[in-house]
């Protein structure tokens, strides 16, 4: 009996090597994603906005680039610590949108981020982390950064579906909460923009076709600069739903 346990668990230990190994070294992605957000953080206004994507990742013995391709849901990701790369895209808010103050260019936002698991059994995931984001605007460089800590929890429904759910305090500094927030008659300061709360789930079609949405409601009450007449609004809400597909794949 101990023989045949002991056949059984090598087998079982080679079959997921075999597993392992049919994933592919580098892959290059396409997809496109519609979404429905504010203006800005506290705008009375919001947009439709689509726009098209291209990803492409490395799985490697010590280092990997998006391991799980783009928009996945970590939820078997049972390392205790990971540092990533956190990116974030704003901006492009017309002057009317804004009391006829002037428009805001597409502002990026880029930077590392550091998250700790919680918890981690391989099929759930609490986990706690922090991103800081240096920010540009198209036409006029540095902007200001961004901190946003975050806590989640992220779980896998299925062998193909995930969800996940997270909560993330927005804080803005040099300059960053200037752009969006200063008027003729109010300086804004540094702080507090407000809080993320997003739903997201991912669903692999295939092991080539992902679709993904998130639903997120953004708490502005208690900001720093919540008297600036640009802070129009105590909540926010966005929608985005979209598909990547993997159209290269190494041997």
């Amino acid at each position: 009996m101990k023989t045949a346990l002991t056949c059984l668990a090598a087998a079982a230990a080679l079959a997921a090597q075999a597993g392992a190994q049919t994933r592919p070294t580098w892959e290059i992605g396409v997809g496109a994603f519609a979404t429905y957000s504010p203006a800005y953080y506290g705008a009375s206004e919001s947009n439709f906005g689509g726009f098209p994507v291209i990803y492409a990742s490395y799985r490697g013995k010590n280092f990997n680039i998006l391991p799980n391709g783009l928009y996945d849901i970590a939820a078997s990701n049972a390392e205790t610590v990971d540092f990533g790369l956190s990116i974030d895209i704003g901006g492009s808010v017309d002057s009317e949108d804004r009391l006829f103050l002037g428009d805001i260019d597409f502002v990026g936002e880029i930077g590392p981020e550091i998250t700790i698991a919680l918890f981690a059994n391989g099929r759930s995931r609490i986990e706690a982390g922090v991103a800081a984001r240096a920010a540009f605007e198209w036409d006029n460089g540095y902007v200001g950064y961004v901190i946003q800590p975050n806590i989640a929890y992220l779980t896998t429904l299925s062998d193909t579906t995930r969800l996940g759910l997270r909560i993330a305090p927005k804080f803005g500094f040099d300059g960053y909460n200037e752009l969006f927030y200063s008027t003729p008659g109010f300086d804004a300061a540094d702080g507090y923009i407000g809080t993320d709360l997003s739903l997201k789930l991912v669903n692999d079609v295939s092991e080539r076709f992902r679709l993904s949405g998130e639903i997120k409601a953004i708490s502005l009450s208690g900001a720093e600069n919540e008297d600036s007449a640009l802070y129009q609004e105590d909540w926010n809400f966005s929608v985005r739903v979209g598909f990547t597909y993997a159209i290269w794949q190494s041997e």
